[in-house]
């Protein structure tokens, strides 16, 4: 995976994140939208770490 493609899974788990912090505020209200964005962050972060890892 070339650098540009690590930047753009950066940009989008630091979004996850923003959108993380949001639904933080109100848990009660975004109960949903936090187990997804948890999800999502949580796959977003192994493949980044998958990806840096990987040699080429």
């Amino acid at each position: 995976m070339d650098k540009s493609e690590l930047e753009a899974l950066k940009k989008e788990i630091e979004e996850v994140r923003e959108l993380i912090n949001t639904y933080i505020e109100y848990p009660e209200i975004f109960r949903d939208e936090l187990v997804e964005s948890s999800k999502k962050i949580d796959m977003l972060i192994n493949e980044y770490i998958k990806q840096a890892s990987d040699p080429q």
